[in-house]
C-alpha cells in the first residue's frame, strides 16, 4: 500500500483517501496563495470566488493566523451563490479595516489540465 502524506498535519494517508483521518482536510485539493493590501482584500475575494473549482478561501493575517474560512460551494445558480457570499463580504470589509496585509489561501479542485 502506497502511503501520502496530508498537506495539513502531516498525518499517513492510504493512496485511496479523500480525507485525512486525523484533521478532517480534503486530500488532493490543489492550494494557491496570494499576498494582498487591505485595500485590494475584498476585490480579490469576489475575483477568486467566480472560479467554479475553488472550494475553500482561508484569510490569514499578518502574522499567518486564520481570520475567516470561507467554504465556496457552487450551486446550478451562481447568483445564488454570490448572495451566500454577502454576509463574508462584509466580514472581509471589517477586516480591511483593521489589517494592513492579508494572505489569501485558496483551495481548489484540481482540473485535468493541472494534474499533469
Amino acid at each position: 500500500m502506497n502511503l501520502l502524506r496530508c498537506t495539513e498535519c502531516g498525518a499517513e494517508l492510504a493512496s485511496n483517501s479523500r480525507f485525512c483521518s486525523s484533521c478532517g482536510a480534503q486530500v488532493g485539493l490543489k492550494k494557491e496563495v496570494f499576498q494582498v493590501s487591505a485595500e485590494k482584500l475584498v476585490e480579490k475575494f469576489k475575483e477568486i470566488s467566480k472560479d467554479a473549482s475553488v472550494k475553500r478561501i482561508i484569510v490569514k493575517n499578518e502574522s499567518g493566523k486564520t481570520i475567516l474560512s470561507v467554504p465556496v460551494t457552487w450551486g446550478a445558480a451562481g447568483a445564488v451563490a454570490t448572495l451566500a457570499l454577502a454576509p463574508w463580504l462584509a466580514a472581509l470589509g471589517v477586516i480591511a479595516g483593521v489589517a494592513t496585509r492579508c494572505t489569501l489561501e485558496v483551495e481548489k479542485i484540481p482540473t485535468p489540465a493541472s494534474r499533469v
